[in-house]
């Protein structure tokens, strides 16, 4: 998600100062919420995978919305449904792109999620969300639970 340009230099992710979930198959899954420069945006995640092994890590995956899979609990203790436009965005005919992800040892990649607008989330009060994704090896990653507010 996003553009990068030929001159950027590649995106480093700061894995320092993040929780992360159980590793499996040499990979760990953190979440953390963005910093909101804007008082009023909606919340967004910042998802990581991070080669946790010794050894460089290369696979596909799907495009990274449909890649990591959101749990949201909301302030009532429900889970929260998807908006109209978060039904519309994952619609499964829309599962059309491949990424290659090939990450050297503690390494890690990070997508942006934009939960706020991908799920109804407009009563105020603490949300628990968290992330999974199933690798292409069929291990399945939880990541690190966190609270957001709205």
């Amino acid at each position: 998600m996003g553009l990068t340009m030929r001159d950027d230099p590649p995106k480093v992710v700061d894995v320092a100062n993040r929780e992360w979930g159980a590793p499996k198959a040499g990979f760990a899954l953190s979440v953390q919420q963005e910093a909101a420069q804007d008082p009023s945006a909606l919340p967004a995640l910042s998802v990581a995978l991070r080669n946790v092994s010794g050894e460089p890590k290369k696979t596909v995956v799907p495009g990274w919305l449909f890649f990591y899979s959101i749990e949201i609990t909301g302030p009532d203790g429900t889970p929260v449904p998807m908006s109209p436009f978060g039904r519309q965005l994952l619609k499964p005919e829309r599962k059309t792109e491949r990424v290659d992800v090939v990450l050297s040892p503690g390494e890690a990649t990070e997508a942006r999620i934009p939960i706020g607008s991908i799920f109804s989330m407009s009563a105020k009060g603490t949300y628990r969300v968290r992330a999974n994704c199933v690798l292409p090896s069929g291990d399945a990653l939880e990541s690190n639970a966190i609270t957001v507010v709205a």
